[in-house]
């Protein structure tokens, strides 16, 4: 045994001596070395190991530090640590559709991600059905917005055991990079233009605010099932704000989901975000103004009430697909109006006109008030003439005016009510 220690040891302390060295054979060794003939024949000069020696002992321990890595990576062809890319862009989106499967499901996941980043033509699946592969092809669509190549139809063929999914992609080659570059460009300057240190509340609302202001909703806009609709031409749809909203949000480390269902009577698409541990309802599309006159209502700013809202206000008009488990949204802490002071639980008359009047004398050229229900709102709308014909006389007072024309937007989905100063 002894000799067999030995014997390592002096194998390990020439590795030293020749990774050091370098490789002596090809190359004059410097004035004043000693030959490596030599230094070989020393080894046998050694001291005999202590037999006290731990038969077990670690041999790279006995060598410098970080000589045993840099000789494994050498004999190994393995980069040192320090030049690998330890990261990907698998580790910054959050997989919640991945999370709902078995291990059996996610196997096929993981091979229908590899073939769509790869951009193969199909890939094929042995031991499952059309039907029981649908939903994991759905899956991999909705947990990767990054993958605006692909799109959403696609065709198959089955056998006895086995499924090819044939993709469709939207772009290939050299017009893919083009707009992978795109992308990768405007949504690094919007990530760069977040809040620095920002909470996620913060992040969300500003992501939420950024699709709303710079996309317009265009059903006839190009690419509008993925993010290069939003990236690349700032029009879109529903799937377009969503997958969006998702992309950034996965890149500034806030969880979301992406959410399919209908919206007043029509397919719809939307997210859920998590919030200090907490799930809430997030739709960008309802938030833009230009959607909400597309449906009837007339609100000239974004709607904040589709920011961070429970189920109990977004259930409303919005019905999820059943064939997917979602988390429940419940916490109303986060609701807009709320934080803004500007959430009534009643029809109290004195506490709306009270936050008319705080607007008035702050010169605000609008009153925003969310209700908490259709029927807490319903009874304050049916109170409207002489509300405003008390704010209206309070308005004159306090500005000097002969007269006042204000006027009011209301939006029947939300219970919110705007009221527009004159100016």
């Amino acid at each position: 045994m002894m000799k067999k220690i030995g014997s390592v040891l002096k194998y390990f302390i020439l590795s030293l001596f020749l990774f050091f060295g370098g490789v002596l054979m090809d190359a004059d060794a410097p004035s004043g070395s000693e030959p490596v003939s030599s230094l070989i024949d020393r080894l046998d000069d050694l001291p005999d190991i202590d037999p006290d020696i731990d038969p077990d002992i670690d041999l790279p321990d006995l060598l410098p530090d970080g000589t045993a890595d840099k000789l494994q990576a050498e004999d190994s062809g393995v980069p040192d640590s320090p030049d690998q890319d330890e990261s990907s862009d698998e580790d910054e989106v959050y997989q919640y559709y991945y999370s709902l499967l078995d291990a059996g499901q996610k196997a096929y996941y993981d091979q229908i991600c590899g073939a769509v980043s790869r951009g193969e033509a199909s890939v094929e699946l042995s031991g499952i059905t059309q039907e029981e592969a649908d939903p994991i092809f759905l899956s991999v669509q909705y947990d990767h917005p990054e993958y605006f190549w692909l799109d959403s139809p696609y065709s198959y063929r089955s056998g006895d055991g086995f499924v090819e999914f044939i993709f469709e992609y939207n772009c290939e080659g050299a017009e893919k990079e083009k707009r992978q570059r795109e992308i990768e460009d405007q949504a690094d300057a919007i990530i760069a233009g977040a809040p620095l240190g920002g909470d996620e509340y913060e992040k969300i609302k500003y992501v939420f605010e950024t699709i709303v202001d710079q996309t317009d909703y265009d059903l006839s806009a190009p690419d509008n099932q993925n993010i290069y609709s939003v990236f690349g031409n700032w029009t879109s749809v529903c799937a377009g704000y969503a997958k969006a909203s998702k992309y950034l949000l996965d890149q500034l480390g806030v969880e979301c989901i992406y959410v399919t269902g209908d919206a007043s009577g029509e397919a719809h698409a939307w997210n859920i975000v998590r919030c200090d541990g907490q799930y809430y309802c997030y739709d960008a599309t309802w938030g833009d103004p230009l959607y909400q006159e597309g449906i009837g209502v007339e609100m000239d700013t974004t709607s904040y009430e589709y920011l961070c809202c429970p189920d109990s206000m977004l259930s409303r008009t919005h019905t999820p697909d059943p064939a997917y488990t979602l988390p429940e949204c419940t916490d109303v802490s986060l609701e807009y109006y709320r934080l803004a002071g500007r959430y009534l639980e009643s029809s109290d008359r004195e506490a709306i006109l009270g936050i008319m009047r705080s607007d008035i004398d702050a010169g605000e050229e609008r009153t925003d008030i969310q209700f908490a229900s259709p029927d807490i709102y319903n009874e304050v709308i049916a109170q409207m003439d002489p509300l405003l014909n008390e704010a209206m006389q309070y308005e004159m007072e306090a500005t000097g005016a002969s007269q006042s024309n204000i006027s009011y937007q209301y939006n029947d989905n939300t219970c919110r009510l705007t009221v527009l100063w004159t100016k």
